[in-house]
């Protein structure tokens, strides 16, 4: 037999809670309720102040000449923007100390109070208590709840994304409370470069593939290194549908790829453009949007799939600039599929995202389509 344990851990949450209740009875219970309530208060908004501040850090990192700051607080900025997600931890911890510390000190004596106006067989009540910790445990659910949903828009953990989307609880609790009011507060700003990155972008992808179409949108032969190509066949082994040879090139580029925040900050802040071919994608793990952008039109290539290369301008969260993503065409149903495997190593839902959806983030500019009729290795 198989277990949902999300389902599991949720519902004994309430039901420990309704247990919980009853033995303390109704007056500690509300007691202790509403430390609880002020508890759930202070971190959902702890969370809103402290990804606004982060937000409001990286923005000034952007908009700023860090080169022109204090040394120490330079390096402040600069690894601030190498570990956004780290950086949004950091200001939430702050704000939730000193959120909680003012919440504490305010409402304490007032918590005190509660059971003292309650009669004694109020306050003594098992089933009020129970009813007032069934109620709290289901506050509790949503928030562990919440805690999963937060965890999987940072994190590419299949297991857990698996026993929650299997979930009734979970899924009722994420279309009704997570998607419309959580998700916004910590939707991820997704790595772009700068504006001014799209030249040395361009002239990267004109190295490995050879312009033999119109300006604008062109169609090359893309030159594919053996052990690419290898790796390509070894991966779509035994698959015939494009769009499953597609999405399992995605699946291995997005777990063995990791965003080069370095070259990120070489380009930036010192403009230098740290060149590198797919290859060395491949043997470091480790690039910025064209190369993972490269690198996957090498893969694809490889399978006999025809490929495209977007550059353009793409963001979240108000953070936007110059980035390159690419494109799968489906022969078999007429249509391309958009495939943005940078974005994907951080959040894994950015393969064949549709196109109404994916328009609200990127902006193609320029395009390079891949031949799969020619093929060199």
């Amino acid at each position: 037999m198989t277990y949902n344990w999300v389902t599991i851990i949720l519902v004994a949450i309430v039901v420990g809670s309704v247990l919980a209740g009853a033995s303390r009875g109704f007056g500690r219970e509300s007691r202790f309720v509403i430390w609880q309530v002020i508890s759930i208060a202070t971190g959902v908004v702890a969370i809103a102040a402290g990804w606004w501040l982060s937000h409001a850090i990286s923005q000034y990192v952007l908009k700023q000449s860090v080169a022109n700051s204090p040394k120490w607080l330079a390096q402040v900025l600069i690894a601030w923007q190498e570990h956004p997600s780290v950086g949004k931890w950091v200001a939430f911890g702050v704000c939730y100390l000193v959120l909680a510390g003012i919440f504490r000190n305010i409402v304490s004596l007032f918590v005190q109070l509660v059971p003292s106006w309650m009669p004694r067989p109020l306050q003594e009540s098992r089933l009020l208590g129970g009813i007032v910790g069934g109620l709290m445990g289901v506050v509790r659910s949503a928030v562990i709840g919440a805690l999963v949903f937060i965890a999987l828009q940072y994190l590419s953990i299949p297991p857990l994304a698996k026993q929650a989307a299997a979930s009734t609880p979970y899924k009722t609790l994420s279309k009704q409370i997570y998607e419309p009011w959580l998700k916004p507060l910590v939707a991820k700003a997704l790595p772009v470069l700068s504006q001014g990155a799209l030249q040395p972008l361009a002239k990267n992808i004109s190295m490995f593939a050879v312009p033999t179409g119109p300006s604008g949108e062109e169609t090359g032969v893309l030159l594919v290194p053996k052990q690419i190509s290898s790796l390509a066949l070894q991966l779509t082994k035994g698959m015939t549908d494009p769009k499953q040879k597609a999405k399992a090139l995605y699946e291995w580029e997005i777990h063995h790829v990791t965003y080069d925040w370095k070259k990120y900050d070489d380009y930036v802040y010192h403009g230098k453009w740290d060149q590198q071919s797919p290859l060395q994608t491949l043997e470091t793990g480790k690039g910025v949007c064209a190369d993972y952008a490269l690198l996957y039109a090498d893969l694809a290539h490889a399978a006999g799939l025809k490929v495209q290369i977007d550059e353009g301008v793409a963001g979240t969260g108000g953070d936007y600039g110059s980035h390159a993503w690419n494109e799968v065409y489906l022969p078999n149903v007429g249509q391309w599929i958009t495939v943005d495997t940078t974005w994907g190593s951080a959040q894994d839902e950015w393969f064949d995202v549709p196109m109404s959806t994916f328009d609200q983030t990127h902006e193609q500019q320029t395009a390079i389509v891949i031949d799969p009729t020619t093929q060199s290795n």
